[in-house]
C-alpha cells in the first residue's frame, strides 16, 4: 500500500512538473558557445546563425554569460556584430555587468558558477532570412579566464 502511494505521488509530481514546463513560452532562438579551458581568447568568436521568417514580431535579444566565481572583473565588454540577409552589418559594444561595487555577484550564483544576463535590444527583425551574430571579447586582455560560455537567446 505504501509503495503504491509513493508511486502515485511520484507520478503526480512528475506530471505537474511536466505541465508547468510546457506552460512557459519557448524562445525563438537559444544557443550557447562554450570556451575551451574556461578561457575566452581574442581570436575566439562566438557565432550564432538565426533563420528568420517573421519580420513583424518584436523580439527581445538576451546575452547570457557564465563564469566561475573566480572571475576577476566586475564586468565584461564584448562586441556584437550582426550581419543581415542583405549583407549589411552592424557592430555594437555591450558591457555585461558581473559584480557590484561591494563585490557581490549581479547574476545567479549556483555553486561555483555565475550566470549573468543582459537584455540588449527589443525589436523586430527588419527582413526575413539568415542573420549571423558574432560576439568577440572586447577587453584589453588577450585572454579572459574563468569564462565558461556565452549564449544568445531571442524571445
Amino acid at each position: 500500500m505504501k509503495k503504491a502511494v509513493k508511486t502515485l505521488s511520484f507520478i503526480t509530481v512528475l506530471g505537474l512538473f511536466t505541465f508547468l514546463q510546457s506552460c512557459g513560452e519557448q524562445p525563438y532562438f537559444d544557443q550557447v558557445h562554450n570556451f575551451d579551458d574556461k578561457s575566452w581568447d581574442k581570436k575566439d568568436t562566438a557565432i550564432f546563425i538565426v533563420d528568420v521568417q517573421d519580420s513583424l514580431t518584436n523580439h527581445d535579444f538576451i546575452i547570457s554569460l557564465r563564469t566561475t566565481t573566480d572571475y576577476m572583473y566586475s564586468n565584461l565588454w564584448i562586441y556584437v556584430w550582426v550581419t543581415a540577409p542583405d549583407g549589411s552589418t552592424s557592430k555594437v559594444a555591450q558591457k555585461i555587468p558581473m559584480a557590484r561595487p561591494d563585490g557581490s555577484w549581479v547574476g545567479r550564483v549556483s555553486g561555483s558558477l555565475v550566470e549573468s544576463r543582459l537584455r540588449f535590444d527589443s525589436k523586430p527583425f527588419p527582413i526575413k532570412g539568415e542573420y549571423v551574430f558574432k560576439m568577440v571579447n572586447a577587453t584589453q586582455e588577450k585572454s579572459i579566464t574563468d569564462v565558461m560560455d556565452i549564449g544568445l537567446r531571442i524571445e
